[in-house]
């Protein structure tokens, strides 16, 4: 048996805010579960300048019928404190019969 989902990617760098996102998201109906990742390191340039921060990936599977309340959630209520929100649509998951 296989389904297809959509996975709604993004970093931060509160490890308490990844924490309070997956825990948010996993009590929805829509969501098949949040994974995190960190600390992870990322390296950017802003304002001309480079800087290196410490941060916490968060990968959330949702059901494809769910990811528009998804990403209204995140955007809602954590809109600025998340970075680099990517939406991957038709992922496949494959689940032994």
């Amino acid at each position: 048996m296989d389904y297809e989902h959509v996975v709604v990617t993004f970093t931060t760098d509160s490890k308490q805010l990844a924490d309070t996102m997956a825990a948010e998201v996993a009590g929805t109906e829509f969501t098949c579960c949040a994974h995190i990742e960190g600390p992870v390191r990322r390296v950017h340039r802003w304002h001309g300048r480079q800087h290196s921060t410490e941060q916490w990936r968060v990968e959330i599977e949702v059901m494809p019928d769910g990811s528009s309340a998804l990403l209204d959630h995140i955007t809602v209520h954590h809109g600025d404190e998340v970075h680099d929100l990517v939406v991957s649509d038709k992922v496949r998951h494959l689940v032994a019969d």
